[in-house]
């Protein structure tokens, strides 16, 4: 060997081997008493504001909200589930049993309307959203459906137990398992800027405040002066941006729409997570800090950006002020200054850090080669992971194991090793998104399986929009099988009285929401029976039988037509780290 490669060697050993000093950074021996305290916030229990309104807490992860009006019920937000609804509504009604006239969504997110169907029951009542409420439901739930849900999955700690969930952060948890049954009412009335409502003698006033989502709206109501403001302020540092992934939550747009909420001069003010605050001073302290977060953190990457830093480096620089920090309403039970520096960064600049290193690095295997050359050899790779481990140096060690799963050395072992390692990371934050992310992803790598919960219900399929349908599966087109085909299909749906086309071309699935004249295959069947094939509710061949679908160009072509199309069920990790 190099004599100058055996130098670096035992320096770099010496160095691993000596440092006992442990990561600070991902350690805190009160994290567990900090995140228990925290779940005083979700105690179950449906707490009275004012005269008319009543919260249901801590029987999901969201709130459910119930205002009594003269002959009926208006009801902000649903639920995650249909159980959950149903547990909700039914004590609401133990306390006021009215009609529902009235849901309304303050944006599309999962916990929030899936359990619409029970809260409606038998009411048929009026659903209210921003009109961005249904496109962004849609490209959740079908275009980024699969990641999306794994993700999440990770990031509540649906998979725990009570000793690794402690609580998710603005809810105890998120209750959805395989069985549960979903059921979210599209909306019925949305509007753009503004809605003033009148519904059962009650007077309301709904306003688009991006922030979370772009889809989120506050409610107001003028006559009691209580504000309910979605998930844009709730009782831990916010989520300007959630590592299960979402787009740009442009955090000016928050910090506007709570300068707007600020503007009522709210009494009492209602989150649909964590408890109300019912005490003027307190309302306005709480929103200013809040807002004031989100400028400081925001405006101090920007200038650090425009020095030139990369994240990296901002992230070790910008942390709360010190009035700031102490607030109990900026606590990062659930966002994180870190993550929200990073990503003010990409959605101001994209991807590129400004580092030319970073335009055209070494693929994952040439960096791991590189470090076992430097280190000398696997087996001095392997020494420097256990003593990294030794050392509880986690952050270190995550970077040696994944060098050697890279390289397939002893891949379960060093697997498992890792598993090891998030777990003990992930048990030690006070951060309940990274606590949860950590452990599951570490229980995922040891053999925990990381599958689907919840059942969609056939309304709720059935109301998707054809055009997210035939869009979905366009990103589902296994691409590297049809890089000679071309081909061309068109479906007739009677029920609907359209035609939608998709032309696959090389590689790519064009879709056309017209006929196509010489169709290579011509499909006719109602537009639900499309929707119940494709959510898998249905077998093609059974289909067939049933004389429910009709095809010209043979079925045989058909079947193999729609075999170069992914089912979400057939979706498996492909990645070189990811379990």
């Amino acid at each position: 060997m190099n004599a100058k490669y055996i130098f670096l060697s035992i320096i770099i050993f010496f160095i691993i081997g000596c440092n006992k000093k442990k990561d600070t950074l991902q350690e805190n021996s009160n994290s567990k008493l900090e995140l228990h305290n925290h779940s005083k916030e979700f105690k179950k229990q449906i707490v009275k504001v004012g005269e008319k309104t009543y919260v249901a807490i801590g029987y999901g992860l969201a709130n459910s909200i119930m205002i009594e009006g003269t002959d009926g019920l208006i009801i902000i937000d649903a639920m995650e589930s249909l159980k959950q609804g149903e547990t909700v509504i039914r004590e609401f009604k133990e306390i006021v049993d009215k009609p529902v006239k009235a849901i309304i969504y303050t944006h599309n997110h999962a916990d929030h309307v899936f359990g619409a169907k029970s809260i409606a029951g038998k009411d048929n009542p009026e659903i209210y959203a921003h009109e961005l409420m249904p496109y962004y439901l849609d490209r959740i739930s079908n275009i980024i459906r699969p990641i999306i849900e794994k993700r999440s999955y990770r990031m509540f700690g649906n998979f725990l137990n009570k000793d690794e969930l402690v609580n998710c952060g603005i809810g105890q948890n998120l209750r959805i398992n395989k069985n549960s049954l979903l059921g979210v009412i599209r909306p019925t009335k949305t509007f753009k800027d503004s809605l003033n409502i009148d519904i059962s003698g009650i007077k309301l006033q709904l306003f688009h405040a991006s922030g979370e989502t772009p889809d989120q709206l506050m409610v107001w109501m003028p006559d009691e002066k209580i504000l309910f403001c979605g998930d844009n302020f709730y009782k831990s540092f916010p989520n300007l941006y959630t590592i299960r992934g979402t787009a740009y939550r442009d955090v000016n747009e928050w910090k506007n729409s709570l300068d707007k909420m600020r503007s009522f001069s709210p009494e009492k003010l209602v989150p649909s997570h964590t408890l109300p605050i019912q005490e003027k001073k307190k309302v306005l302290k709480a929103l200013t800090d809040y807002r004031d977060a989100i400028q400081y953190v925001h405006d101090q990457t920007i200038r650090l950006v425009n020095h030139g830093l990369t994240p990296d480096e901002i992230v070790e620089k910008i942390s709360l002020p010190k009035h700031l920090a102490v607030s109990p309403y900026l606590q990062e039970f659930y966002g994180k200054v870190s993550w929200s520096v990073r990503e003010i960064m990409n959605g101001y600049l994209g991807w590129f850090d400004g580092n030319p290193s970073s335009l055209n690095p070494l693929t994952l295997k040439e960096e791991a080669l590189k470090i076992v050359e430097l280190a000398g050899g696997k087996n001095m790779l392997k020494e420097a992971l256990k003593k990294a481990i030794e050392n509880k140096d986690y952050k270190w060690a995550l970077q040696l194991a994944d060098y050697l799963i890279v390289l397939d050395e002893d891949k379960k072992s060093v697997q498992y090793q890792k598993g090891d390692i998030l777990y003990q990371m992930g048990m030690k934050q006070n951060n309940a998104n990274a606590r949860h992310y950590y452990v599951t992803y570490g229980k995922e790598l040891k053999g925990l399986s990381n599958e689907a919960l919840g059942i969609p219900d056939k309304d709720m399929v059935h109301a998707i929009p054809l055009n997210i349908i035939f869009n979905s599966m366009a990103v589902n087109l296994k691409a590297e099988e049809v890089l000679d085909l071309n081909k061309s299909i068109t479906w007739f749906f009677p029920d609907k009285d359209s035609y939608y086309s998709m032309i696959i071309r090389k590689g790519i699935a064009e879709v056309v929401p017209s006929r196509i004249e010489n169709s290579d295959i011509t499909i006719e069947l109602d537009s639900k029976i499309w929707k119940e094939l494709l959510a898998e509710f249905r077998t093609p061949l059974m289909t067939f039988l049933s004389g429910k679908i009709k095809i010209n160009g043979g079925k045989l072509a058909f079947i193999e037509l729609m075999g170069y199309f992914e089912k979400t069920s057939e979706i498996k990790s492909e990645s070189i780290l990811l379990p």
